[in-house]
């Protein structure tokens, strides 16, 4: 990373350094390019050595380092699985069992760096260094998965489901890269820190669905479900009061304690067939669902927040119309405000305003977005297809606290495109 230096780069380049690669090619895509020669071109490894040796005062070194280590980094995940299962049916009642076995093992190489801002006596230039300790981590661990789904026949067109079922959700393979980045050029300092030690999450999940299927064409569902998690993967951003990071923001995923999601859910989806005339291919199908989640505890926090990125109210309206050569659907979608991720601290909250405050943590706003899409077969395999995005101009944006703290907003207008494609299988 460099300053604004190109002028003093320029001057260094013209004393007459070689950077240039012995590679040529006079063939080069059979001469259908530059007469089939190409090159010269230049050497990495030669700059590089160039840059190190020549340009060292030049270099942001703070900032190389920042941007460079974070990113050098290795991992293997191997996961290995197997299962068994049975089905056995007891008049209207069946039952579906069965385990899954699955084996993870994660090998991962990183490095913890700590950054020095230009100047410091720690680095040998006077642009600032990053100082890395490469670290190795090995995780492996056995999951058996256990699920049982009961379906109990009420009528030939109606059931309800009860069902069971043990879930792993790993982490992110970044996320357990052992690095550690210390911005000291900020004001306080920022430090991001990996973290080898992240268990996964495994959950218990409880579902009770009503099911009835509707002639010709169309459903109705409703159910309830509760979910046990533990080991929640959270991303957070504390102040330690005290140890190495005592008074610097820190970034990092943790695991959280034993939390929960409960909440139920309805859908309907039918074709209008039964309509008169041209009103028949009109159909539509709709969902709508309520999530109540809690986090038990947090680093930091005596509160019970409710789950990252848990919507606790979302519903979908989409119409159709499908007859002869026409199809069109248009998509309403609502997300309630959730939370993004965990900023809070009880010990760095200044104004008293706690959770819903200025310093409180980090939301997405609700979001209300219109959507529509349609196609007309023209001839044969010629088909005309038109698409709208957006077309109400949602805005996303975040906010901490509550929406009269607005942190970010982001425009969007509506994408439109119209197009035409052919089948060419129409044809045989």
């Amino acid at each position: 990373t460099f300053p604004d230096t190109k002028p003093a780069i320029v001057r260094a380049f013209n004393i007459g350094t070689n950077i240039e690669s012995t590679f040529t090619n006079n063939n080069y895509y059979e001469g259908a390019y530059f007469g089939g020669h190409y090159g010269p071109v230049s050497d990495f490894n030669l700059i590089k050595t160039f840059t190190l040796n020549d340009l060292a005062n030049y270099v942001d070194g703070l900032k190389t380092a920042q941007n460079n280590y974070p990113n050098k980094f290795d991992l293997i995940e191997r996961i290995s699985a197997g299962y068994f299962m049975n089905t056995v049916d007891f008049g209207k009642l069946r039952v579906m069992a069965g385990l899954r076995f699955e084996g993870t093992n994660m090998d991962t190489f990183g490095y913890n760096v700590t950054l020095y801002p230009a100047g410091s006596p720690n680095c040998p230039t006077s642009t600032g260094c990053g100082t890395p300790v490469p670290v190795k981590t090995n995780a492996s661990y056995i999951d058996p998965l256990p699920s049982v789904t009961l379906r109990y026949a009420l009528t030939p067109d109606s059931d309800i489901r009860a069902v069971y079922g043990r879930g792993i959700s790993r982490p992110d393979p970044y996320q357990l890269v052992p690095y550690v980045t210390q911005n000291d050029s900020t004001n306080p300092a920022t430090v991001a820190i990996g973290n080898p030690n992240l268990r996964p999450t495994h959950a218990n999940n409880y579902d009770l669905l009503y099911e009835r299927f509707l002639r010709p064409i169309g459903m109705i569902q409703a159910g309830v479900f509760y979910k046990q998690l533990s080991s929640p993967l959270l991303k957070t951003l504390v102040t330690p009061s005290t140890g190495e990071w005592a008074g610097v923001p820190v970034t990092q995923e943790v695991n959280g304690t034993n939390s929960y999601i409960a909440g139920f859910e309805i859908s309907y989806q039918q074709h209008f067939t039964f309509l008169p005339g041209p009103l028949k291919a009109l159909g539509a199908m709709t969902n709508y669902s309520y999530t109540a989640s809690r986090v038990k505890s947090l680093p930091g926090r005596t509160d019970r927040p409710a789950l990252q990125w848990q919507v606790p109210h979302t519903w979908n309206i989409s119409p159709t119309y499908d007859h002869g050569r026409v199809s069109i659907r248009v998509g309403m979608n609502y997300n309630a405000a959730s939370i993004y991720s965990y900023s809070y601290q009880a010990a760095s909250d200044t104004t008293g305003a706690g959770p819903t405050g200025p310093a409180g943590d980090q939301y997405l706003h609700s979001h209300f977005q219109v959507d529509a899409q349609g196609s007309v077969r023209i001839y044969r395999g010629l088909t005309a297809v038109a698409y709208g995005l957006n077309l109400n101009n949602a805005v996303d944006w975040y906010y901490v606290g509550r929406p009269i703290y607005v942190q970010q907003m982001s425009f969007f207008r509506p994408t439109i495109a119209i197009g035409f494609k052919y089948n060419f299988a129409h044809e045989r």
